[in-house]
């Protein structure tokens, strides 16, 4: 399964407004996914916001997240994903948070003017580092399809 909206600008996985990140976990084991992939942007590991935009709307089922990070709260969806026994695949699916791939958005390729190589080399290796002991995260998915 595909648990997107990290890689928007809400920078948090979709649905925290609505149920606690525990309870979509769950339910992603009851409903027999063992599996899932999680996007995100550049600019929720890159951008160091202190929160989330919009904080108290788009988290509002998870009081106990708002004073995390985007990055922070990626955090605590993968250890809810993982605590369930779910496989986690990190996808780097764009640049710029945001919607993509239009012709004029620049997010075809894993680099930008905004984020060039050498960055997106180094965002891997940070990530890499930060689930390294989460046996259950088990690969990159690189770039948006």
């Amino acid at each position: 399964a595909n648990w997107y909206g990290a890689h928007m600008k809400q920078m948090v996985a979709n649905g925290l407004n609505r149920q606690p990140l525990g309870q979509i976990a769950r339910r992603a084991t009851e409903l027999g996914f063992n599996c899932i992939r999680l996007p995100y942007s550049l600019d929720l590991v890159y951008l160091n916001n202190t929160r989330v935009p919009h904080h108290r709307t788009t988290l509002a089922a998870n009081v106990d997240l708002w004073h995390l990070s985007p990055l922070q709260i990626f955090d605590r969806t993968v250890e809810a994903l993982t605590a369930e026994g779910l496989l986690v695949i990190l996808n780097n699916h764009v640049s710029s948070a945001g919607w993509c791939c239009g012709l004029t958005d620049n997010q075809g390729l894993w680099f930008t003017l905004e984020y060039p190589e050498q960055m997106w080399l180094d965002h891997l290796a940070f990530m890499t580092r930060r689930y390294k002991h989460n046996p259950l995260v088990v690969g990159f998915d690189l770039r948006n399809e």
